[in-house]
């Protein structure tokens, strides 16, 4: 050793930063709610999902539809939300370049599996289903990873997966601006007119979306009529996490009183729709004025919602015990893992004598608590937690 040089300084790694409680727990509960909606739609045939199976019957019909249809204006658009608001901290640690490799392996890498080991399967059933007899492999080769569409290619059938390809594009988007405008170094303050005027923004982008594009129905194998939700949901998140919004509870509350006026609207237009025999699909878009009410609607969720719910997890649900914590740490890979696990459950439960309401309520209990057991086990591989 040369005396009076000095040792060479080694790189130090990020250091872990310590996981929300209140975050994982809101997590956990979205995508139990996801699971519980592929259920809903398996149940109800109201939907695109892989299976269908005896309908309930009502009230719990009824009361399923409701809760399915005022979940799905709001719910995707909350996930993104998350990713935003964790996405501001991690792109400010890491810099543009970093947090974007970064993504593309926590994203990129659990959607390139999905493909490749699990949605040949769960395409199968569907296909199957449907009526397809040229065999697994001919679909996997022909509809699963590289499906031809009028000369054009499709994406892979990635089923849930789509939300992290979308994911992985607004990251890059965020980076890419991030890297030519600096973050603004101040804190500024939420106010109900800035939610109003995203909630506009949303409306009117969903409405027009929905000329070409209704509701329901798929653009590339995504769900492209909600696309603005999920933007402003990303943004919001992204732009409320670097000014310092979502910390004022009386915002919060109005939030969640106007949240509820809308979802009791939304529930109250499709009552009386049913009731006078209105063509539901006409909520659904091509310029008529019940899309258009039901852009304003779903727009009001998605500016609201979050608010509320971020507001009552930080306060309420800021603790775990050990299940809890397990829950919140498996919740991706559960996420990943759910469509495979319910689609077993479901094929299953065709063969037990059962009234299709028992089926339901048993077969999604067992849908949630298997996914995320199985994502529990996952977490634990070696080099899992590099990913998920």
């Amino acid at each position: 050793m040369v005396v009076g040089t000095r040792p060479e300084r080694r790189e130090q790694r990020p250091r872990r930063v310590p996981r929300d409680a209140w975050a994982d727990n809101l997590r956990t509960l979205l995508v139990a709610g996801v699971v519980l909606a592929h259920a809903v739609i398996a149940w109800t045939g109201v939907g695109n999902w892989v299976l269908t199976t005896t309908p309930v019957r009502d009230p719990l019909l009824t009361f399923l539809l409701l809760l399915s249809l005022v979940g799905s204006f709001f719910g995707m658009a909350l996930f993104f939300w998350i990713a935003g608001l964790y996405s501001a901290p991690s792109l400010r640690r890491k810099g543009p370049r970093a947090f974007f490799r970064d993504r593309l392996v926590r994203l990129g890498v659990p959607l390139l599996l999905f493909v490749l080991l699990l949605a040949p399967f769960v395409e199968y059933v569907d296909s199957s289903n449907a009526g397809w007899d040229q065999g697994f492999w001919a679909l996997t080769l022909t509809v699963v990873w590289v499906p031809p569409l009028s000369g054009l290619m499709l994406p892979p059938a990635w089923g849930p997966t789509w939300f992290l390809a979308v994911l992985l594009v607004l990251s890059a988007g965020y980076a890419t601006v991030r890297a030519v405008l600096p973050r603004p170094e101040r804190v500024s303050t939420l106010r109900g007119r800035h939610l109003a005027g995203v909630g506009v923004l949303v409306a009117g982008a969903s409405f027009l979306v929905r000329l070409g594009v209704p509701l329901g129905d798929e653009w590339l194998r995504l769900p492209l009529p909600q696309a603005p939700a999920w933007v402003a949901g990303f943004t919001l998140g992204v732009v409320g996490a670097e000014r310092g919004w979502f910390h004022d509870p009386v915002l919060a509350r109005r939030a969640g009183r106007v949240a509820c006026v809308a979802a009791g609207a939304t529930a109250i237009v499709i009552a009386v729709s049913s009731r006078t025999g209105t063509d539901i699909a006409l909520f659904a878009g091509g310029g008529t004025w019940q899309s258009l009410v039901a852009a304003a609607l779903e727009a009001v969720l998605v500016v609201t919602v979050p608010v509320w719910l971020i507001d009552v997890f930080r306060r309420r649900a800021d603790h775990q015990g050990p299940l809890a914590r397990e829950a919140g740490r498996a919740a991706y890979a559960a996420f990943l893992l759910h469509q495979p696990v319910l689609v077993g459950l479901v094929l299953a439960s065709q063969h037990v004598a059962w009234p299709p309401e028992v089926s339901f309520l048993v077969v999604s209990a067992a849908a949630v608590a298997g996914s995320f057991a199985l994502g529990a086990l996952v977490v634990r591989l070696p080099g899992a937690s590099r990913v998920i």
